[in-house]
């Protein structure tokens, strides 16, 4: 239904002159009202975040450039789609986490961490996907790609593993700053702490926050799948009929598989940031021996 003084966007069909012959209404004009939504959403940054804020922003940029004018053209060009997706994550953790924090340990450790679990996401994912023989044909768009303009023959399993290390990299990201930055305030506030009380106290932070994130990645992806969902319980879909799906496996894998990444992120920050800071404790206590003895 529409109103005077909507604004829509409208599909043409022309004369081999050019005149307008018909007019359909194709879509409503939604775009100023995201963009009030985006604009919004950086004020706020800035409100609330203040310099943290304007990092975060920068961030963000960075990281939607990285995807659309990197990630997708590679891919696009015929490049493998997991080692594209590895580098490209890899390369916007360690530019994300040095804009938002500095180069400092806690950052090292929580670049570590993020990386680790991000890979392991991508190992589990492989191997499970494999074993499954899942195809990446999943959905309509996974078909779609098979009629590009481009004749580009894509690995679509790829494309797959290549989807879930993208998005399990956001909350890995969230588990590794926080887990990293704890034990770096713990540190500093208790210097003579015991790496293994240190590594204790890293893995209590990452498993408070393990749930939380696990749930966040799952809940993301039954909320995208919500429609699906009370279909096959309207329609009385078997069980056993619905989990044997391309579609759903791949989705279950997407999520149990970025939620095991979060998992393998905790131990593995907890670790590097007590080496890290045990490791500067070190050659801090040596440069004081040295500086007496001068």
């Amino acid at each position: 239904p529409l109103s005077v003084g909507d604004e829509v966007l409208l599909y043409l069909e022309e004369s081999a002159t050019g005149v307008i012959e018909k007019a359909y209404v194709a879509e409503i004009a939604r775009d100023k009202y995201l963009l009030y939504l985006v604009i919004g959403f950086l004020l706020l940054l800035l409100l609330i975040g203040r310099l943290k804020g304007l990092k975060a922003i920068i961030s963000l940029a960075l990281t939607v450039f990285a995807v659309i004018k990197i990630l997708l053209p590679a891919i696009l060009q015929g490049w493998d789609p997991v080692i594209v997706s590895v580098s490209i994550c890899v390369g916007v953790i360690c530019i994300s986490m040095l804009i938002i924090s500095g180069f400092n340990k806690k950052t090292v450790s929580a670049i570590i961490g993020t990386a680790g679990g991000v890979i392991a996401a991508g190992i589990i994912a492989l191997i499970i996907g494999t074993l499954a023989k899942l195809t990446g044909l999943g959905d309509e768009e996974s078909q779609m790609l098979m009629y590009i303009p481009q004749n580009i023959q894509f690995d679509f399993r790829g494309l797959l593993f290549s989807g879930i290390i993208i998005g399990t990299m956001g909350a890995t990201m969230d588990v590794g700053m926080s887990i990293a930055s704890a034990m770096h305030e713990i540190k500093a506030n208790s210097p003579k702490i015991k790496t293994s009380d240190l590594i204790k106290a890293g893995m209590n932070v990452g498993r408070d926050t393990m749930a939380t994130m696990a749930n966040t990645l799952i809940l993301a992806y039954v909320g995208g799948s919500l429609h699906l969902m009370l279909l096959l319980i309207a329609y009385e879909t078997p069980f056993s009929q619905i989990i044997n799906w391309d579609m759903i496996a791949s989705e279950v894998l997407r999520a149990i598989a970025g939620s095991i990444g979060i998992i393998f992120a905790i131990p593995i920050t907890a670790l590097a940031s007590a080496f890290i800071e045990e490791n500067s404790k070190r050659k801090k206590n040596d440069y004081d021996v040295d500086y007496r003895s001068l």
